[in-house]
């Protein structure tokens, strides 16, 4: 594995605490299917790591904290098995949580918090994995049945099957340039746990999230930034994220001693999440953008005419992004999908989700619809 860091999970897996949440739909779509795998798949693997240090499965209470919400969560409820979530009213949700709450929500039993930099570790402790570092790839080439990564006049490595893992950063490499991938910047801030603080039991969500402490500290987060490229945390966003916090609970902020916090002192991390128009991770096989257009040009006339040519694939050329903030869910099963097209393997998944996930769906609409 090149990695172009001084250690892996240095960027938006670095955080201190991520939340182990399924925000599904109460329809079965493609996305709540990839979702409830992902999460199950996570679970399992959240096993061989430390309880209270590397992950807590203390649950995750999604406040309803609007009607809509309300009547969203009421559907869900009704669509799962209670053992999965359901709902409570405040003085259940309160019991739970340990501090005072504007409301009742969703509570997911099984879900909690991770220490995201310990699942990167646990899934890279393979006798078949090597992990180099300071290796910032600039170009593939495919030289005969390999492909080759560069760093300028440096070959860094050569193998038949390359998987492109960078978040949105892959677009740097022609073949995945017209993926439409996009950025969204965050950022958390760490919070000093106080002795009443330390109360909380569960991570409890609104419009952003808290988790209980870790190491003693919370996390609370996260600002959604459309625009900037700027990874230097700010003060304006640490404001943003402590009034996430009122939303959530008046009482915890009050046990956190908020009011007397100075935002110029207060400790946090930003990092880019990388999300799909879908939502879905964008996980396969490459094909040849250009070739593709032209092999199957005629859906742009008629999308029930499929034709009967082989798809150009770039042979040994596979991906792994778009995640978004659903990363801890959805990555881990996602490298068992790529590992199955690789090697030819029944697919982890069902096949309609799996292709609701494949790379070539753009280029498809892109045909079909002509955009």
């Amino acid at each position: 594995m090149l990695e172009r860091h001084e250690a892996p999970a240095q960027e938006a897996s670095g955080n201190p605490q991520g939340v182990l949440y399924l925000k599904l739909s109460a329809h079965g779509t493609a996305l709540s299917q990839m979702i409830l795998s992902g999460f199950g798949y996570t679970r399992r693997q959240l096993q061989r790591l430390q309880r209270g240090r590397d992950w807590d499965a203390c649950g995750v209470l999604q406040l309803a904290f609007d009607s809509k919400e309300a009547e969203r969560q009421g559907k869900l409820a009704a669509a799962f098995d209670h053992g999965l979530l359901h709902c409570l009213a405040r003085a259940e949700a309160e019991a739970i949580a340990g501090v005072a709450l504007p409301g009742g929500g969703l509570f997911y039993p099984e879900g909690g918090w991770v220490h995201p930099p310990a699942l990167c570790q646990q899934q890279l402790q393979h006798p078949g994995i090597r992990v180099v570092t300071h290796q910032d790839v600039l170009e593939l080439r495919k030289v005969d049945e390999h492909w080759q990564a560069w760093a300028g006049d440096q070959l860094l490595a050569r193998a038949p099957v390359v998987v492109l893992a960078g978040a949105a950063d892959v677009l740097r490499f022609e073949p995945c340039a017209q993926l439409p991938l996009k950025r969204i910047r965050g950022q958390i801030t760490r919070l000093p746990a106080t002795a009443s603080s330390q109360a909380l039991r569960t991570v409890v969500c609104a419009e952003g999230y808290v988790a209980p402490p870790r190491e003693g500290e919370h996390t609370l987060g996260a600002s959604f930034d459309f625009h900037s490229e700027d990874l230097a945390p700010t003060v304006a966003e640490h404001q943003g994220n402590l009034a996430l916090l009122d939303e959530i609970s008046v009482d915890l902020a009050q046990r956190l001693a908020v009011a007397e916090l100075d935002p110029e002192q207060l400790q946090g991390r930003a990092a880019f999440r990388c999300t799909s128009p879908d939502y879905l991770p964008i996980v396969g096989p490459i094909a040849d953008a250009q070739a593709f257009t032209e092999a199957y040009a005629v859906l742009g006339r008629d999308a029930r005419q499929v034709p009967d040519v082989p798809c150009p694939w770039l042979g040994g050329l596979y991906v792994n992004s778009g995640h978004g903030s659903r990363g801890l869910i959805t990555a881990p099963l996602s490298g068992e999908l790529v590992a199955a097209w690789v090697c030819g393997e029944p697919l982890p998944l069902p096949r309609a989700v799996a292709e609701a996930c494949h790379p070539n769906r753009f280029g498809l609409r892109r045909l079909i619809r002509g955009k």
